[in-house]
C-alpha cells in the first residue's frame, strides 16, 4: 500500500503547473483535509479553527466536566463548595437525598478504544457510556476511579449516570494513545497562503511516508546518562544486556522514571527520532509538548524508532518515561533534508514558484480518502 501512495503522491504533484488556483489558504486546506479523510464527525455543527486543528493533531486525550456536559432534564443540581476534596473544572454535579440519574453528552473528536476514568463520591454508581455499563465507588470524598476500556466512534457521545442517594461526579476522563500530528512543517498558520510545501509535507505525514525523505548532514547524539534529569534512575555499566554507548547507560530501579534531557538544533525541520534502550515494558518519549509517542525494546540493548518530529532552530526538551528495570542508552536525532526543495524535488516536481492548483488540491484529497490514511 505504501508502494502504491508514494506513485499516486508522486503522480498527483506533478501536475502541471498551468491551472494555478489563487487565494487558497492553509485554513482551506486544513478544512478540506479532514473532510477527506473521514474526520468531520468529530466537528461541532458550527466549528472553529480550533477544531479542526484539535482533529489534525492526533490528541486523544479528553476530561468531559459534568456541569458543562449535563442535559437540562436531569434531576440533580450543581454544586461548587469544596466540603468534598478538591474539584475540576467550575463545579460538580450533585444527586439528590434518593437515587436519580443524570444525563450528559460531549464531543469527542477522535474516535477509538478509550481508557475512562470517572472522579465520583460515595459508592454505588452505575455508568452508561458507549453500549456498557461500568460500577464507581467513590468515598466521602471524592475519589477517581477506574472505569476501563470502551471503544467510541467520533462524535456526540451520551453518557447516563445513576447516581446513589446523595452521590456526585465531578468528571470522565478519556485516554487513548496518541496519533501521527498532520501539520506543514512549522505548524498550521490558516492565514497562510497554501503552497506546495505545505501539500506535500501533509501528504507525506497522513500516508505515514515522511521517514522516506533523505537524511542530511546532521546526526544529534544524547547520551542518556548525560541527562539534565535522570528521574532517579541509575546509572550502570552492564554490558551483558549490549555494549552500551560511552561504556555507560540509564536504567530505572525499582521505580518508574522520568528522564529529560536537552537538545539544540541549528536548522528547522524534520528529524527522525531514534532512542536505543533495554526492556520488557513499553517506555513513552515527549518532545516539548508534544503527544507521547509509545516505544518498546526488547530485552537487551537495542534501537527502535519514535518517527520522526518537525523541531525548530533552537533548544529542545526531550522526556523518556521509563517503567520500571527498563534503561535507556542514547537518544538520536538525524535530520532530513526537508526544505521546499527537498519535498518538492521527493513528489517529482521542479522548482521555482509559489502557491498551489485547486485541481491538484482536489486531486490529493481523493488520494487520501482512496487511500484510507490516518485512524
Amino acid at each position: 500500500m505504501k508502494h502504491f501512495a508514494i506513485v499516486m503522491l508522486i503522480l498527483v504533484l506533478a501536475a502541471p503547473e498551468a491551472a494555478w488556483g489563487s487565494g487558497l489558504t492553509q485554513r482551506d486546506w486544513m478544512r478540506s483535509l479532514v473532510e477527506a479523510l473521514g474526520l468531520s464527525f468529530g466537528l461541532p455543527d458550527e466549528p472553529e479553527d480550533e477544531d479542526y486543528l484539535r482533529i489534525l493533531s492526533g490528541r486523544r486525550t479528553l476530561r468531559v466536566e459534568a456541569e458543562e456536559a449535563l442535559q437540562p432534564e436531569s434531576l440533580v443540581s450543581v454544586k461548587d463548595f469544596p466540603h468534598f476534596g478538591p474539584f475540576s473544572g467550575a463545579g460538580w454535579v450533585s444527586g439528590i437525598a434518593m437515587p436519580t440519574t443524570a444525563r450528559l453528552s460531549f464531543l469527542l473528536p477522535l474516535r477509538g478504544t478509550y481508557q475512562v476514568t470517572a472522579m465520583v463520591r460515595l459508592p454505588g454508581h452505575v455508568i452508561h457510556l458507549g453500549g456498557q455499563e461500568f460500577r464507581a465507588s467513590g468515598a466521602h470524598e471524592f475519589v477517581s476511579v477506574d472505569l476501563g476500556p470502551v471503544t467510541l466512534e467520533a462524535g456526540e457521545q451520551e453518557v447516563i449516570v445513576h447516581l446513589p442517594p446523595n452521590g456526585a461526579i465531578d468528571y470522565l476522563d478519556f485516554r487513548a494513545p496518541e496519533l501521527a500530528t498532520i501539520a506543514p512543517l512549522g505548524g498550521w498558520q490558516p492565514e497562510r497562503p497554501l503552497t506546495r510545501e505545505d501539500l506535500g509535507a501533509t501528504a507525506l505525514q497522513a500516508l505515514d511516508l515522511l521517514d522516506i525523505l533523505p537524511e542530511g548532514p546532521a546526526e544529534l547524539v544524547i547520551e542518556a546518562e548525560d541527562a539534565e534529569d535522570t528521574g532517579g534512575a541509575a546509572v550502570v555499566s552492564i554490558r551483558y544486556l549490549g555494549a552500551p554507548s560511552g561504556g555507560r547507560w540509564l536504567r530505572a530501579t525499582t521505580s518508574p522514571a522520568e528522564v529529560v534531557l536537552s537538545v539544540s538544533v541549528r536548522r528547522s525541520g524534520v528529524y527522525r527520532l531514534t532512542l536505543v534502550g533495554a526492556g520488557n515494558l513499553p517506555a513513552r518519549v515527549k518532545i516539548n509538548d508534544e503527544p507521547h509517542r509509545e516505544i518498546s525494546w526488547p530485552s537487551y540493548l537495542a534501537e527502535t524508532s519514535a518517527d520522526s518530529v518537525y523541531l525548530a532552530a533552537g533548544r529542545h526538551r526531550i522526556q523518556v518515561d521509563l517503567p520500571p528495570g527498563v534503561g535507556l542508552d542514547v537518544v538520536r536525532l538525524q535530520e532530513l533534508l526537508s526544505g521546499a526543495v527537498d519535498i518538492k524535488r521527493l513528489t517529482g516536481r521542479a522548482v521555482g514558484f509559489e502557491g498551489t492548483l485547486a485541481d491538484e488540491m482536489d486531486d490529493l484529497l481523493a488520494l487520501l480518502a482512496v487511500v484510507g490514511v490516518f485512524h
